[in-house]
């Protein structure tokens, strides 16, 4: 079932500027995991604010849950059910205090005092950060911080959330937990994922991955799939996973590996047992 649906996209910020988003037309399932990579500049963060609400489109349309992203009325219900987590955590917390901050959401909804107590308790219990109810959001690191950010969007009970790129301004074991986080929600809570990166091996815990291009959907598959593909992301100025590229580079100088192994132990496997064939010859 499609949770989020777009046809015929088009967008651009001003009347006379070129589009940033040409034609795409997608559709993400529900309680699904998907991975928009994108050099700087290919419209993938500005898709993400169009597949939640934030912008409307110049022509083409948006479903979220059924909901037309052009009818006012259903903006409300579009923001209850698809959340968003932006690059800088300090932009999306509100309060100086944890729990205060997750609070914020239902307290402005007017939930019953002890429902929010509730909510506040689960949601932290979710991104691991209920040890931390009561300290102060100023103190925490980077990636406690955007735990806190997650925690005050699931506070809203959404369906979907899409990272706009959440882990771009965090430090490797910052990218871990929130990564991690994603991971939970998804699985866990079955709630749908939409993360936008620039970060290869976050996009390899994905189910699907889509690589835009100029405003365009350029590839569309699964991680091993679309990492198979080396020389057309090199193309777009785009990496691959460190092990992936490995055995592409071997491969290349005329040791025969297998394409889209994406995980080191995988690949350590590969190298082993090509080592061993090796020896045997």
């Amino acid at each position: 079932m499609s949770f989020i649906e777009a046809k015929n996209l088009y967008f651009k910020y001003r009347e006379h500027e070129p589009e940033v988003i040409k034609n795409i037309s997608l559709r993400i399932e529900k309680g699904s995991y998907t991975a928009i990579l994108g050099h700087n500049g290919s419209g993938k963060s500005t898709l993400a604010k169009l597949l939640c609400g934030i912008l409307q489109p110049t022509s083409g349309t948006v479903k979220i849950d059924g909901l037309d992203t052009r009818n006012e009325e259903n903006i409300y219900k579009i923001r209850e059910t698809c959340g968003m987590v932006f690059q800088n955590p300090d932009n999306q917390i509100v309060a100086s205090v944890v729990e205060e901050d997750v609070a914020f959401a239902p307290e402005n909804l007017g939930v019953d005092p002890a429902e929010i107590r509730k909510i506040v308790d689960n949601c932290l219990k979710t991104v691991g950060m209920e040890e931390y109810a009561l300290h102060s959001t100023y103190k925490l690191s980077g990636g406690q911080k955007q735990r806190v950010a997650i925690a005050g969007v699931l506070a809203m009970n959404p369906k979907c959330i899409i990272f706009d790129e959440a882990t771009a301004m965090l430090d490797p074991n910052g990218r871990k937990e929130i990564t991690a986080a994603m991971k939970k929600l998804n699985r866990q809570k079955n709630i749908t994922v939409v993360t936008i990166t620039h970060y290869m091996n976050e996009a390899v815990e994905a189910d699907r991955v889509i690589v835009l291009n100029k405003g365009e959907v350029f590839l569309d598959g699964t991680p091993k799939k679309i990492f198979s593909e080396v020389e057309k992301l090199k193309s777009v100025s785009l990496s691959v996973p460190q092990v992936t590229e490995l055995l592409y580079l071997l491969d290349r100088d005329g040791y025969a590996f297998p394409k889209g192994i994406l995980h080191t132990m995988e690949a350590a496997e590969a190298i082993e047992q090509k080592v061993q064939g090796v020896r045997r010859l």
